[in-house]
This record gives C-alpha cells, structure tokens and sequence, in this order.
C-alpha cells in the first residue's frame, strides 16, 4: 500500500460506489474510470487513472475523450502526483490550469481522545429525502455547485442506507450550519465536503466536524487511516490536527456540454 496514493484511491471508489449506487454510469476505458454522475454537466462527472503504461494511458485517454465529445459531457480528470504516466498523458493532450489540492493523510490513533465533547454541534445524518434536499441547497450556498447536484449523487445513499457512505447537516444549537461527508473502504476513511456557512465560520466548527468523523472512523469502523483533498483554506486547519500533507492532486476541467 503506497500511502500517497490513498487520498486518490478512496475518491476514485467514493465516486464509482455512490454514482452506481444512485443509478449513474460508471465505466471502464482501459486503464482509465469514467464517472458520470446522471448529467453532462454535474460536478461529480471524473476520469480516474488506475494502473498502465503511458501508451495504454494515452489511447484510453483518447478513446475517453471521443466519447466525451459525442456525448457533450463535462468531465474532471484526476491527476495524482505519482501517477507520472497519466500527467504526462494529459499534458500531451493539451490540458491546461487545474485546480490543484492537497492529499492529507493520518494515522489514527487507536486509542486517542479526539473529539471535542464540550462542543454543541451535533452531526445529524443524513437519512430522508427532506434532509437530503437541505444537503443539497446547503452545498449549492457554501460551494456554489448546481443545484441538485449532491442530491443525484446522493440518492442512493438515502434509498439503501450503506454504513460505509455517510453523510451530516452540522446543527448548531438548532441551526444547520454546516454539511460534511465520509466514505469508508479497507480500513481508510475519506472525508468529504466540509462546508461551513460564512455567518459561522471561525468559530471551530470544521475542526470538530472533522473531529468527530474521525471519532466515528476509529469507534465504528476501526479504520487505521484518515485521508482528505484539501483546498489552500483549508490545508493549515488539517495539518494542526495532525494531518501530514502527501502530494497533489491536480484536478483538469474538461468541458464539452
């Protein structure tokens, strides 16, 4: 197991099992995954690489992208930084300016206190069409994403319930102010859309969001590993609670719709 690799690992099977679950496409192109998440323009439509020679890479690449461009579908294409064969197949294809995240990865501590039992806010899972909907318009106002999105994403989750794939509204004495996610496989948990409405922000929120799903992780699950992609904001928050920076992910918008 290459622990830099875990952050794009978890996204890339976070992505495939929520997409077919929900009743979206998930497909393999030689050594590439497609992911479309029910519309050709959602945010959650992705291209992961998984193992294969730079020519496998870049014929899979181009088979990918003729079916794109015939279907007019919007796609993200994730590059991690030690995948050399995949970077260098989207460079010769004249890919340009990603947004690039961080891989944040921990080991949890078995035994550790981590969260903060002092805090008010609450995780409400996300269980029921109603709050699924709520999930959905706090990510549109936090993220600025299309609305619907998440809730197509989600659908599945709500209707099968998995324990591994979760979702909260953060509630703050009442009040729903923030939203986050978390999936877990083989012993990683992967956290997911940490949102905070601006009206509350700075006030520890998303330390303790994170907190309390690594709680979960350790209590429920008995992962041994924590792994995130933190935005620039984002990165100092993870690190003071002792999470160590892996490398990049360098996301490339492909747009077709």
């Amino acid at each position: 197991m290459h622990f830099s690799s875990l952050a794009a690992d978890n996204l890339r099977e976070y992505m495939s099992y929520a997409i077919s679950m929900s009743g979206g496409m998930v497909r393999k192109v030689g050594n590439l995954i497609l992911t479309i998440n029910g519309h050709p323009n959602s945010s959650f439509n992705y291209v992961f690489s998984t193992d294969g020679t730079y020519e496998e890479c870049e014929q899979s690449a181009r088979n990918v992208l003729d079916y794109l461009e015939k279907e007019k579908i919007d796609t993200t294409w994730v590059v991690d930084s030690h995948t050399k064969e995949f970077g260098r197949t989207v460079d010769k294809l004249g890919f340009t300016t990603p947004t690039v995240v961080k891989k944040a990865f921990m080991k949890i501590q078995m035994h550790a206190h981590t969260r903060n039992h002092g805090s008010n806010l609450v995780l409400e899972a996300v269980s029921t069409d109603s709050a699924l909907t709520e999930l959905d318009c706090m990510a549109s106002k936090i993220f600025y994403c299309n609305m619907n999105d998440l809730a197509i994403l989600l659908k599945g989750m709500v209707r099968h319930q998995p324990s591994n794939l979760r979702f909260f509204l953060a509630k703050l004495h009442g009040a729903t102010v923030g939203l986050c996610g978390m999936y877990v496989r083989n012993q990683v948990v992967g956290l997911y859309s940490d949102g905070v409405l601006p009206e509350y922000r700075n006030m520890g929120i998303a330390s303790d969001m994170v907190l309390q799903r690594l709680e979960m992780a350790r209590e429920l699950y008995r992962c041994r590993y924590a792994v995130a992609q933190c935005v620039r904001q984002s990165v100092d928050l993870y690190r003071r609670l002792g999470f160590r920076m892996t490398g990049n992910l360098s996301l490339y918008a492909s747009l077709m719709a």
